[in-house]
């Protein structure tokens, strides 16, 4: 293996290829878009977005007819919330976009001109997945659940 090159053997489930269709001109162009595992900074800056992306949710359920949208996001499945995703982008189109550059590696600009909406999904669901954050947002609960029940060490 060359310097540099990542072996896929290995890292498989940690990685994910999206394939876009690039317009130039008269022109498309296929594209490869390679969705790595986020390193923890930029766990850092994507779950931030996530973060403020998930707070903009109820707006966008209450402006879609939704009358207890909190409770409506209580019961919500994973599949559910993936269908969410066209109609989040139109109310929190830059955060969503923030996410996908963040997740992908790729430019905001680049994003804007060269992805359309199937493709977003298409990288969100990747970045989902490669980066497996419904078992990490599971796994931090459950340990904010033990630490709550650790007794106090100090005196």
């Amino acid at each position: 293996m060359i310097k540099g090159e990542i072996d896929l053997s290995k890292t498989l489930s940690r990685i994910k290829k999206v394939d876009i269709e690039v317009i130039k001109g008269d022109e498309i162009k296929k594209e490869t878009i390679i969705i790595k595992k986020a390193a923890l900074g930029q766990w850092k800056m994507l779950t931030s977005s996530i973060k403020k992306l998930f707070e903009m949710l109820p707006e966008m359920l209450k402006a879609k007819g939704i009358d207890n949208p909190q409770k409506y996001i209580e019961q919500i499945e994973i599949e559910d919330l993936l269908q969410l995703i066209p109609d989040l982008l139109e109310f929190a189109t830059d955060e969503f976009i923030n996410i996908l550059a963040i997740g992908t590696g790729l430019d905001v600009n680049y994003i804007e001109e060269n992805v359309g909406l199937d493709e977003a999904i298409e990288l969100a669901e990747a970045i989902i997945e490669v980066n497996n954050l419904f078992q990490v947002v599971e796994k931090g609960k459950n340990l904010m659940g033990l630490w709550k029940g650790m007794p106090n060490q100090r005196k």
